[in-house]
């Protein structure tokens, strides 16, 4: 899932690194060493967390 730049927002963490959470879902964020890496791993914890919903409803 491609996000855009209104979707997310990315932060300096305190003891280094940055933070990449969604501004609409606050419990959804990532973790890496630079901007570029935090936003790229929100991405892929996003993908995760659709494709784990869809297979949810697969069993409901």
């Amino acid at each position: 899932m491609k996000l855009s730049i209104n979707d997310c927002i990315v932060e300096a963490a305190a003891e280094g690194g940055f933070y990449a959470y969604l501004t609409h879902n606050l419990l959804c964020s990532a973790y890496g060493e630079t901007p570029d890496e935090a936003y790229e791993n929100l991405e892929l914890i996003i993908d995760d967390f659709v494709s784990d919903m869809y297979m949810a409803e697969e069993y409901v």
